[in-house]
């Protein structure tokens, strides 16, 4: 199990050009393409998918939490475990045929990079905090049912006890006077939220599913 604690925000298309060269100047960034599938639940504290022949669950522990990271960024801060299953078949039927029309594939550009705890003294002499936790960052471009959207996350993972300073102390950094978009609360939530925003999405069976009878 691995507990995170973290702050997202989505944004409409197309993805700022100068965001993007914002992130870009932050440090070396891995930039990778990957589908993931979905099951939105109608409680967005839990969050449920299957990527790379594994299942990923993850429950809200804690929060959101409203917190200013700098005059252009607030947002809320969300605690999250996270549990990772290996699947039997990495194959699964799931992906091209799904009765109940509820899982939901989503196609993401992620752009990533990682400040571990030894590199936080970069950033500022706040970092690294005590527990050390390792930073990391992730703008990506996000496609579900013909849409497109962008998102952007902040995320501190490691020991809980310093997960909250990391975040706190590396945020207000990363997101200083520099950040050339604001990021408001009513952008941030999590990926499943984001999810039932969209018209075609439903955490309802389809209708022809029924319940067998003897």
């Amino acid at each position: 199990m691995t507990i995170t604690l973290e702050a997202r925000w989505f944004g409409p298309a197309p993805l700022p050009d100068a965001l993007h060269k914002w992130f870009a100047a932050l440090g070396p960034v891995e930039t990778f393409t990957q589908t993931d599938l979905y099951l939105p639940a109608e409680d967005p504290a839990l969050n449920l998918k299957m990527r790379d022949g594994q299942l990923q669950i993850k429950r809200r522990l804690a929060g959101p939490l409203s917190t200013a990271f700098s005059d252009a960024a607030s947002g809320r801060c969300e605690q999250w475990g996270k549990w990772t299953l290996d699947l039997a078949d990495s194959a699964s039927h799931l992906w091209d045929d799904d009765p109940t029309d509820l899982w939901v594939p989503v196609k993401k550009t992620r752009r990533q990079l990682s400040f571990a705890p030894g590199e936080q003294s970069a950033l500022t002499e706040r970092l690294p905090t005590t527990p050390a936790a390792t930073l990391e960052a992730e703008l990506t471009t996000v496609e579900a049912d013909e849409e497109t959207a962008w998102t952007f996350c902040l995320e501190a993972e490691g020991p809980v006890a310093g997960l909250v300073d990391t975040l706190t102390a590396a945020g207000a950094v990363v997101l200083d006077e520099t950040l050339p978009v604001s990021l408001a609360p009513d952008q941030s939530f999590g990926y499943v939220r984001w999810l039932q925003q969209r018209p075609t999405v439903t955490t309802r069976p389809a209708s022809s599913v029924q319940i067998p009878r003897n």
